[in-house]
């Protein structure tokens, strides 16, 4: 019997499979067909070591990140924040012609409590370094009409304009 015969269990009985030294033909094909099993093999083998690869570079890839996200906004990188934040409130206090000091500080904090609620943080110094750029294009899109007219309400209620 040859080496490459190999059986297969069927139905409570052993069927013979036939290897490659049984093929019809000369040795020329059971040659080629013998040169084909090792090379599907070798790339086997090459797919293996691929994917080994693969997920090497991806658990490099988390650890990176992982260690990305731990640097965070320095103290100079947090007060440029804190500006934008001031400035936007004032922009939108002026759009919406909100005058008091109440207002403005009422429309920083809901800015404020946006970018930390988006990066999950309780402080700005906990905002990821990496996201600075997000977050200052956050803080120059921010908008809430419904804020704006509780402002305003407030306002009018308290005699002012």
């Amino acid at each position: 019997m040859s080496k490459n015969v190999d059986y297969l269990a069927v139905g409570g009985s052993r069927e013979r499979i036939h290897g490659f030294d049984d093929l019809p033909g000369g040795t020329a094909e059971n040659e080629i067909a013998l040169a084909m099993q090792k090379s599907v093999a070798q790339l086997g083998g090459y797919l293996t070591q691929m994917g080994q690869i693969m997920l090497q570079m991806q658990n490099r890839l988390d650890e990176l990140e992982e260690k990305q996200r731990l640097v965070t906004l320095s103290h100079d990188e947090v007060k440029a924040v804190q500006i934008l934040i001031r400035n936007r409130s004032m922009e939108y206090c002026e759009k919406y012609e909100l005058k008091d000091e109440g207002s403005r500080r009422a429309i920083s904090g809901a800015i404020k409590k946006a970018v930390l609620k988006r990066y999950g943080v309780k402080d700005l110094h906990d905002v990821p370094a990496i996201a600075r750029q997000a977050v200052e294009s956050q803080i120059s899109r921010w908008a809430d009409i419904r804020l704006a007219m509780k402002c305003r309400e407030k306002n009018r209620a308290a005699g002012g304009t």
